[in-house]
């Protein structure tokens, strides 16, 4: 079910549970004592942080830490079933994100969400479209693959230029352009914004 509707639909309703999971676990968490709202002030004071980084240092930290999380990723690729791994992905990067939004909003109120979206832009863009385009290019040549530009014919974007997605050069070119692209912004351009708005 990796490329039909139902495989899609499922991993956008698994990312949408572990953001209501991240949320609901950290606010509770902390109604029942388990934690302090003191306690996660690490997400906030690392946001803070980025105020006024020294960004060739940063930088060299986020290269660092994506690298490695990068490296994990098509490791756990090899060794179990890509989808089942992309599963466990989706829904921990939701997860992280809930609880990261949630944490935001119990220290600065509603504009905390604002600010927690923020901090994610607009390296988790690149970052998205790297995943996606990975998935696209493991996924649309299996057999349910098959049978969905069989009934869905060829009508839409992805449709007409899915032949270009059948060359791993081209593919890995654009992974490697928007991994590069995430970590500069990460590095770079998300700290400027964060300064702009000025979250402190």
């Amino acid at each position: 079910m990796y490329y039909t509707i139902e495989g899609k639909r499922f991993l956008a309703v698994l990312y949408i549970i572990g953001l209501l999971a991240g949320a609901i676990l950290i606010n509770t968490a902390i109604k029942t004592g388990l934690f302090r709202a003191s306690d996660l002030l690490g997400f906030t004071e690392y946001v803070n942080s980025l105020d006024n980084p020294d960004t060739g240092t940063f930088f060299s930290y986020v290269l660092l830490v994506r690298l490695r999380q990068i490296f994990l990723f098509f490791i756990c690729m090899l060794l179990f079933s890509p989808y089942i791994v992309y599963c466990v992905l989706d829904f921990f990067v939701s997860f992280m994100v809930g609880t990261f939004v949630s944490v935001m909003v119990i220290r600065y109120g509603w504009s905390g969400m604002f600010r927690g979206m923020l901090f994610l832009f607009p390296h988790y863009i690149f970052y998205g479209l790297m995943l996606v385009m990975v998935y696209i290019y493991l996924f649309r040549k299996t057999p349910p693959a098959q049978i969905y530009r069989v009934n869905h014919g060829n009508h839409g974007y992805m449709a007409k230029n899915s032949k270009i997605l059948e060359y791993k050069v081209i593919v890995a070119l654009v992974c490697l352009f928007l991994f590069a692209l995430g970590c500069y912004s990460e590095g770079f351009i998300s700290p400027e914004i964060i300064k702009y708005f000025s979250l402190k």
